[in-house]
């Protein structure tokens, strides 16, 4: 009795001396050599047959080539043993070969994809019209049991793959359903989407013919999870036609602002703003408020300290860390009125603030041209002026505006100040500093210079900021 190694080859399985001697003697061996010589015959055929397995384990674990559109459907393919269930014929495995010489779709399809079922529905018939010449394979990675019964309950006569890896890696895709169109020579014709796959684009295809289709070329990196275009996530960005963003301050930059960006290659219009305060956002939204004095300018709001710092904060750093932002708003090519309306309805709608311009009757002064004025006429020179000059006093407007002092007088009297000169001229003008307490010194210099300064009530044009 032998115990076989390898076919062709044996070995005693129990070696008795009296045999070993007789058979060593005419070969000049002893019983203790031959038993050496069985041993090293034994490893090497062990080995040998080691490396033969590791070899073709090696070569299993390799990755398949991907395959596109054009590439011919290598023998190692057209050979690979596939499960499936629902087979007409009760086969259990299929290969691709025993379709060859028609037109083969490739279906990856799953249970909970409703684009898959409804497609599926359609490939069904479709087969059955054209058995001849076509054939639809449908695969999926989910198991036979649950593939099986979905399949039987909807009386498909179509087989399908099932517990599929191999062709996912030659076919790699990230949404379903994916479809390989293999033409009758074996090569690759397209592959799609389900838009495509219709009776009239098969019809086509089964007589040799090319049609066009929409590539579907899914891209791998993307990341469902993960924000668009962020570190390349779908693309650079650069075919976005509307975006509207928010987000934290960006440490190492200053406040930048800008205006509003027409791109006309692109076709987008664009405005953004880097490390700002609320109030700053606002303004770019709102360009008119940027004439309007602080006491134009009312935060009706629980907590103001959010839209401007008060001058009791702890941390000025800490402030503006956690109340300032940065923006963008990208949108179809627009006028900037348009796109500083969109602004402002993101700002609203995202710090739940409702933003405003009001018309309120109030206490006010109001600056009226007198006759004299004509005496205050500039003589021309230099623009200049000393009114926001803290170390004077005495103040001065030469070859200025009535905008000037109207501006001025809004930031330092206690009630705002409407303007109703109607004067176009330059003006040099001379005063004291005016006191909150007692304005009538300034009143009387102002008076002199044909200008009155009076109390009155009037209709003004408030910017309002109130909690939604």
């Amino acid at each position: 009795m032998s115990v076989s190694l390898r076919k062709g080859i044996s070995i005693p399985k129990t070696c008795h001396s009296s045999a070993l001697g007789t058979w060593g003697k005419n070969m000049g061996i002893t019983a203790k050599h031959m038993l050496l010589m069985v041993f090293l015959m034994y490893a090497t055929l062990f080995q040998q047959s080691h490396a033969q397995v590791t070899s073709a384990k090696v070569a299993n674990s390799v990755k398949p080539t991907p395959l596109s559109i054009g590439d011919k459907i290598p023998d190692e393919l057209w050979n690979l043993p596939l499960q499936v269930v629902n087979h007409p014929q009760g086969k259990q495995i299929i290969t691709l070969a025993d379709y060859k010489d028609k037109l083969i779709i490739l279906d990856f399809w799953a249970t909970w994809c409703p684009p898959c079922i409804s497609s599926l529905y359609k490939l069904d018939t479709i087969q059955k019209d054209f058995k001849d010449d076509f054939i639809v394979i449908p695969i999926t990675n989910e198991n036979s049991v649950k593939a099986e019964k979905y399949f039987k309950s909807r009386q498909w006569s179509l087989p399908t793959v099932v517990n599929d890896k191999n062709l996912q890696e030659y076919f790699p895709h990230k949404y379903i359903p994916h479809y390989i169109w293999i033409n009758k020579i074996g090569k690759i014709s397209a592959i799609t989407g389900c838009e495509p796959v219709n009776r009239k684009n098969i019809q086509v295809k089964i007589t040799g013919n090319e049609v066009k289709m929409p590539y579907k070329n899914d891209l791998m990196t993307f990341d469902p999870q993960k924000p668009l275009f962020m570190d390349g996530n779908g693309g650079d960005g650069s075919s976005i036609k509307y975006r509207s963003l928010f987000s934290d301050p960006i440490s190492g930059l200053g406040q930048i602002t800008s205006s509003v960006i027409a791109d006309k290659e692109k076709e987008t219009s664009r405005i953004y703003c880097v490390n700002c305060q609320l109030l700053m956002l606002y303004t770019l939204a709102f360009s008119k408020i940027e004439t309007f004095p602080q006491n134009r300018i009312v935060l009706d709001v629980k907590d103001p300290s959010k839209l401007q710092t008060l001058g009791n904060e702890n941390s000025q750093e800490d402030w503006l860390k956690n109340n300032t932002y940065c923006y963008e708003l990208i949108t179809p090519l627009s006028s900037q009125n348009k796109v500083r309306e969109q602004m402002a309805e993101d700002l609203n709608r995202f710090f739940g603030l409702n933003a405003r311009f009001e018309k309120r009757i109030t206490e006010c002064y109001v600056l009226t041209a007198l006759p004299s004025i004509e005496k205050s006429y500039s003589k021309g020179g230099k623009r200049e002026d000393n009114l926001f000059d803290k170390d004077s006093t005495q103040k001065y407007i030469k070859s200025n505006t009535m905008d000037a002092l109207y501006g001025y007088l809004n930031e330092v009297l206690p009630l705002n100040v409407v303007d109703e000169t109607n004067c176009l001229n330059t003006l040099d003008l001379q005063f004291s500093e005016p006191e909150k307490e007692n304005i009538k010194p300034f009143q009387d210099a102002l008076r002199k210079q044909g200008i009155s300064l009076e109390k009155s009530r009037r209709e003004v044009e408030f910017f309002i900021i109130s909690d939604n």
